[in-house]
């Protein structure tokens, strides 16, 4: 035989397998489509488990995937066969193909971040779909076995699904058979389910394997189905009584003795506090000293270093309301703080400038349009907002979100000289946010993720000597307060799980905060005392010569005496997330997906190796007063509900109830 003719008998015995395998699988379309869908589930959960060593708790993970779908298709299957018309075959198909495609973005997520989505968490995407879209992207090209796995085969599900879609296989029953089919799934699903009820009084020595154990079409039906479930429902956002004090609305008053020196405020972007020279173990596994950014050592060796500081909300938006308001964000997944108010409220700009005449500015080298940034700075009172539109130069594009961080030292240094009163200068550093790139200049990109991120903490370091060095040659070293802080940590599977916005582990928690003031602040002091995000702008103040005290702060003066016994809260961004409070060495957190409270003692196991679950009648009353914390942390937003204005010159902001969105046009217009 030919090898032409070969080739074709080969190409026609492949097109007719699959006529043949289609014509098998057509027939039950919407039974073929679930069943990938708890192939799905349970692949990457195998993945997951032997990706950090679970094998052993594999099995607990999969039940209630197991009762769930196979209830899914049994119920299916019943009503296509009661009542065999092509709508109604038509309806469990699209049925089927919904529940599939939450299967493979469940998928995606749990590989991403290591947890299962919930549906809050897709709010980013609708709010702000150039972006996430583009991280997506990103994590997709960064990971081509996993986007491979996921989306090759979600493409042969599609054609699948539209080709049945548009001509249904009537199925064809034997009813001895499909008595007999029904029965064995109802088998399996009474022993998963039994199966899931001995698991859920196992124990678990990470809480994120547990939350394993659970759904995830499940937890998304009873999320919409049950407002209560999230703990924060619509009262509690249209019943808000909670007001942030606007600017004119606080006493501002000054002490006999006060000091007018500047202040320059440098924001890191997700660092972990362990990741830099500040933290106390510095000795890596084969005995080197580590030693990752040696300039924030000097600068926070040269005043004071907070040792024990952590994010009110991990999430950058959240965390610089707290920073740069010493007012408690919204423990919501909302940017409620973007929606620009006709007055800006009363932050440490308004301040500064009501008492002492300060020029205030906010730069940052990320993109305005995240998260609706030039809103943000409006409300917290800037006079100047310069974001990475405003440089101009495509070249200096670090990433999807940022740019070289280097590329702001002069228009900072111009805005500087541009007059001699005192100011408030903000910066918002980026190069640390996924993707953890660096620019070309500084060197190849590390190969890793792990990696990347170290290699731009190491470059973050080099900009703030480089900051330092150009407030030095403009001669202000000794007349500036100088603060760097973070706005939250990151997770890399030290706890099994990664990101920020759903995590409670101090990787995420703990952020670098330390403040250099000539004359004011003695080098080498360091407070071990637990302390805030929203501690930092009362400590400014009063270390200025401010009277702290009436002007309403829900933070304290972290350079002074602190409460006793006092509750440092935080929590995760999304509203499913885990929240809870630090004291006495004892950090307390509420896991409203699996409705615990455990109990890690920091002193004593400050990695959080074990956690404690409190027993169910000391646990309610932990978690009722957290739940409360978080819903007294929504505030009214006194705006129209929808409306649009021009910041800045040039950022034309439109808002519909508490979310809000820019977009950059030319100044003027």
């Amino acid at each position: 035989m030919s090898r032409p003719k070969a080739v074709f008998n080969a190409q026609r015995e492949h097109a007719g397998f699959v006529r043949r395998l289609y014509g098998l699988l057509a027939p039950r379309a919407w039974s073929v489509i679930v069943f990938a869908a708890l192939f799905c589930s349970l692949a990457v959960k195998l993945y997951h488990a032997l990706r950090y060593g679970l094998l052993r708790e594999y099995p607990s993970w999969i039940l209630t995937d197991i009762a769930v779908l196979l209830s899914f298709e049994v119920v299916l299957s019943l009503i296509c066969y009661r009542w065999p018309r092509k709508a109604v075959w038509r309806g469990a198909l699209i049925a089927a193909a919904v529940v599939c495609t939450w299967s493979v973005v469940n998928a995606g997520w749990l590989i991403r971040t290591g947890t299962q989505i919930l549906p809050m968490q897709l709010l980013s995407l609708i709010r702000d779909p150039m972006n996430i879209g583009k991280l997506v992207g990103l994590n997709l090209v960064r990971m081509p076995g996993a986007a491979a796995a996921l989306l090759l085969p979600s493409a042969v599900a599609l054609a699948f699904f539209f080709s049945v879609l548009a001509r249904p296989v009537p199925p064809g029953y034997d009813p001895r058979t499909f008595r007999a089919k029904v029965g064995f799934s109802l088998v399996a699903i009474v022993v998963a389910i039994v199966g899931t009820a001995a698991a859920s009084r196992l124990g678990s020595a990470q809480i994120t394997a547990v939350g394993l154990r659970f759904n995830c079409h499940a937890r998304a039906i009873l999320a919409f189905l049950l407002p209560e479930y999230r703990h924060l429902a619509s009262d509690d956002f249209s019943n808000a009584t909670r007001q942030i004090p606007l600017a004119s609305e606080v006493p501002v008053s000054l002490k006999p003795r006060r000091t007018n020196h500047n202040v320059v405020l440098l924001v890191l972007e997700g660092i972990q506090y362990r990741a830099t020279s500040l933290a106390a173990n510095l000795v890596e596994s084969d005995g080197d000293r580590h030693d990752p950014t040696p300039y924030l050592a000097t600068v926070a060796s040269q005043g004071v270093s907070f040792t024990n500081a952590r994010s009110v909300v991990t999430h950058t938006t959240k965390a610089l309301f707290a920073l740069l308001s010493g007012q408690r964000p919204g423990a919501c997944q909302d940017i409620g703080e973007t929606v620009p108010m006709a007055e800006p409220y009363a932050s440490l700009a308004t301040i500064l400038e009501q008492g002492m005449g300060f020029r205030t500015a906010f730069f940052q080298s990320a993109t305005g349009t995240f998260e609706s940034r030039a809103g943000l700075v409006h409300n917290l009172g800037y006079q100047k907002f310069y974001a990475r539109e405003d440089l101009n130069d495509p070249n200096v594009h670090v990433g999807y979100l940022g740019a070289d961080e280097f590329a702001l030292l002069e228009p900072i240094r111009d805005w500087i000289e541009s007059d001699d009163t005192p100011f408030l200068l903000t910066i918002m550093c980026s190069v640390t946010h996924d993707p953890y790139e660096v620019p070309a200049w500084y060197g190849p990109m590390a190969a890793t993720p792990v990696e990347r991120y170290k290699q731009t903490i190491a470059y973050t370091d080099r900009f703030i000597q480089a900051l330092d060095i150009e407030l030095a040659r403009l001669g202000l070293a000794e007349n500036t307060v100088f603060c760097v802080v973070g706005d939250h940590g990151e997770a890399f599977g030290e706890h099994r799980i990664q990101g920020h916005d759903r995590v409670a582990y101090e990787e995420v928690l703990r952020i670098v905060m330390c403040i250099r003031a000539p004359l004011l602040i003695e080098a080498g002091r360091r407070v071990d005392r637990p302390v805030s995000s929203v501690d930092l702008a009362p400590t400014i103040l009063d270390l200025l010569g401010f009277h702290v005290d009436p002007l309403g702060f829900d933070g304290d003066n972290a350079l002074g005496p602190l409460p006793l016994h006092r509750k440092t809260y935080f929590a995760g961004w999304t509203q499913q997330g885990p929240s809870g409070f630090v004291q006495d060495g004892n950090k307390f957190v509420y896991y409203p997906e699996h409705n615990k409270v455990s109990l890690f003692r920091l002193r004593t196991d400050p990695l959080e190796l074990w956690r404690f679950d409190l027993p169910e009648y000391v646990a309610n009353e932990f978690s009722q007063e957290i739940i409360q914390w978080r819903k007294d942390t929504i505030f009214r937003i006194d705006q129209e509900r929808t409306g649009q204005v021009v910041l800045f010159d040039s950022w034309l902001c439109r808002w519909n109830n508490r979310i809000s969105s820019v977009r950059y046009i030319e100044p003027g217009r």
